[in-house]
This record gives C-alpha cells, sequence and structure tokens, in this order.
C-alpha cells in the first residue's frame, strides 16, 4: 500500500513570506518519493497554503499510481493523502461553497477535480502525526526523528 502525506509551512519565511510545501510518499515501509518545495507565490491563509500543497501532491500522486500500474499492481482503490487542514478537505468536498476561496489560482483546484473523480481522497491527520512536517520546517530533534523514522529513512553513520 502506498501511504501519502503532504503538508505546507505558510509564511514562515520573514523575508517574502512564501510558502513551502512538502509531501513524502512511502511504499513497502520506505520513502519512493518526496518533495520539499519553495512555493513562487504568497498564500493568504494556511488553508490555501495546504491546498496548495496537496495539490502538488496529488500530481505525484497520480504519476505514482500510474507507475504502479504499469508494473502490474492494483491501483484501483482510491489514493487517500494525509492532510492536517480541515478547512482544506472541506473545499475539496465543495468549493462553491467556500467564497473565501475564490482567490485560489485555478489551476491548485485541479485537488478539487481529482476527489471529485474519486481518484484521490484527503484525509485529516493531527499535526502531531503529520510525517511531511520534517520537510516543510524545522523540527525539534525528537519530531524530527519521529518523522524521519515514519518516512522509512534511515542516517547512515
Amino acid at each position: 500500500m502506498l501511504f501519502r502525506y503532504a503538508n505546507a509551512d505558510w509564511a514562515s519565511d520573514i523575508n517574502d513570506r512564501k510558502l513551502t510545501s512538502g509531501y513524502t510518499f512511502k511504499l513497502a515501509g520506505a520513502a519512493v518519493s518526496w518533495s520539499s518545495k519553495k512555493q513562487t507565490s504568497i498564500a493568504l491563509s494556511s488553508t490555501e497554503a495546504e491546498y496548495i500543497s496537496g495539490a502538488h501532491a496529488t500530481k505525484e500522486a497520480i504519476w505514482l499510481r500510474q507507475l504502479l500500474s504499469e508494473l502490474g499492481l492494483d491501483t484501483s482503490s482510491l489514493t487517500i493523502l494525509h492532510v492536517d487542514n480541515q478547512s482544506t478537505i472541506a473545499i475539496t468536498k465543495n468549493p462553491e461553497f467556500h467564497d473565501h476561496t475564490k482567490h485560489i489560482d485555478i489551476h491548485y483546484h485541479f485537488l478539487w477535480q481529482v476527489v471529485k473523480d474519486r481518484t484521490v481522497e484527503l484525509q485529516y491527520t493531527p499535526t502531531g502525526d503529520q510525517v511531511a512536517d520534517t520537510l516543510t520546517k524545522g523540527l525539534p530533534p525528537a519530531s524530527f526523528n519521529k518523522f524521519q523514522n515514519a518516512m522509512g529513512v534511515c542516517r547512515l553513520g
């Protein structure tokens, strides 16, 4: 089973306030794909930051699903993406209902479309269990080690 986590660090860079998005995908207990990327835009809310991060992770999820399918693995079940922002999940279920999301660039609404198509489902994961945090922000050593181990990444030496 492919495990997925996506997260964002909203406006923490005091110089430009751009968000950092991150995701990690695990297969058979080890990280097979991950990313930590500073975005080019400034998010107006933590929900928008998480939505953008979710859209980037979803693009990777679709690519990984295609790869696994070509390798002969069953990809018939929907992909669950763990996020720690409940407003982001709500937007994917009904974007018309959320007046405060009109400013989100349309290409990020790709996330809404794949949820609607039942390719991906967003699932709430508390911040304390958000493995992708290690890719988006500085963490205390205990949290960093916990998430590093959860990703299936080990230190050499």
